[in-house]
């Protein structure tokens, strides 16, 4: 259902238009990822996102005392109606591999692995009072 209101207050003034349908359009969200997450010690949980997600890479410049330093981040938009993600979590573009050992787990890290980020914020966005997407990003 779509509400439009539109129209001038007394006084002259012009009425904003609402809308009932959130405005944010997910047709970038086409992406397949695998979210894995540790529950405990020795307990991981991978989740597959099939063709749901839109996961972004940036490289930025940063200048240090010592000179330019590059700094890869990245931002990943999941909509849902519910959070899959936390903090330390691990992402990985594609389908990804199955892990299930503690020094699996510790061998599988951004610099060895291409594809792969640890989640450091979790931005969880809400239209009406209801969860539309998460954002989140290292």
């Amino acid at each position: 259902m779509r509400l439009l209101v539109s129209g001038y207050l007394p006084g002259g003034l012009s009425m904003v238009a609402v809308r009932n349908t959130c405005p944010v359009d997910y047709r970038l969200c086409n992406q397949t990822v695998t979210i894995y997450h540790r529950k405990g010690d020795g307990y991981y949980t991978r989740r597959l996102i099939e063709r749901g997600a839109f996961l972004d890479f940036k490289k930025t410049q940063d200048i240090a005392n010592t000179g330019s330093t590059e700094v890869n981040s990245f931002l990943l938009v999941i909509p849902c109606g519910e959070n899959p993600l936390a903090v330390g979590d691990k992402v990985f573009l594609g389908v990804g591999p199955e892990i299930s050992t503690r020094e699996s787990w510790a061998d599988f890290i951004p610099s060895k692995v291409s594809g792969l980020v640890v989640v450091k914020y979790v931005d969880p966005k809400y239209w009406n009072g209801k969860l539309v997407h998460v954002e989140a990003g290292g």
